[in-house]
């Protein structure tokens, strides 16, 4: 059923207390010459950090076979903002890599068989993340192998129904992550307004962003006026500053 390659890639190293100094629950950090792919540090429960960096595909000067380790290593030790998080980078694990299936796979279904998850490619194309369309597609295979027992029916054009359903539930998102990441690789300018936005607007804005960017609520409410409206403000102001030559000072989502 799946035959293609993995379309992107992904690290990861968790870092002990005592080899850290971060303080926030999460941060994501777009590295321009990295775009569409990211960055991020996540600070768990018991004190370790998880930092992780995802390939995503979009960038022509980007090559996903072997440029993550560069990538891990580069972004930990050099860069401005990730760097400074890491008291002692000797005693961090070794990297960790794994494969990404991104905007769903074309076949997630054979005879007697439906594919779900992260095997079924279900893995947004603009965050590299799956857990919530992972739980989604489970929910709905137990609702429809639930169905396809009653009726005694496991064939293939049975089965070929529940591509059906993930697609109709989530699979326009995907098309839509994939349009996103283009713009941002093109207009990396717009991730600075979305930013300003966030910060402007504060925690209720900032909870209505992330419901989309984590795949709770479909990507096009970002066409809403509410999105559209202040992003686009705030491009202006970007736009204007850029060029009269004012100072761009980036936003702080931190508060006092």
């Amino acid at each position: 059923m799946v035959t293609r390659p993995p379309d992107g890639t992904c690290s990861r190293a968790y870092i002990p207390p005592d080899c850290h100094k971060f303080d926030a629950d999460g941060v994501i950090f777009y590295n321009r010459d990295l775009l569409p792919g990211y960055s991020a540090l996540f600070r768990h429960a018991d004190g370790d950090l998880n930092y992780c960096v995802y390939l995503i595909p979009g960038n022509p000067k980007i090559n996903m076979d072997k440029d993550l380790g560069h990538w891990h290593n580069y972004l930990m030790k050099e860069d401005e903002n990730i760097s400074k998080a890491f008291v002692n980078t000797d005693k961090i694990e070794r990297m960790k890599a794994a494969s990404l299936r991104l905007g769903g796979e074309r076949y997630t279904y054979g005879d007697h068989v439906i594919v779900i998850g992260d095997a079924a490619g279900m893995i947004d194309p603009m965050t590299g993340e799956g857990i919530h369309h992972a739980m989604e597609s489970g929910k709905m295979a137990s609702k429809f192998l639930q169905d396809a027992i009653e009726a005694g029916n496991y064939g293939e054009h049975v089965m070929a129904h529940f591509r059906d359903k993930w697609l109709a539930k989530f699979g326009n998102d995907f098309t839509w992550s994939w349009a996103i990441c283009k713009l941002l690789y093109h207009f990396p300018i717009l991730l600075d307004a979305a930013t300003a936005a966030v910060a402007r607007k504060g925690d209720a804005f900032l909870a209505k962003w992330a419901d989309i960017m984590t795949g709770r609520v479909p990507k096009i409410h970002l066409l809403r006026p509410e999105f559209v409206i202040v992003i686009t403000a705030e491009l202006m102001i970007l736009l204007w500053k850029r060029l009269t030559g004012q100072p761009f000072k980036k936003p702080s989502l931190k508060k006092d």
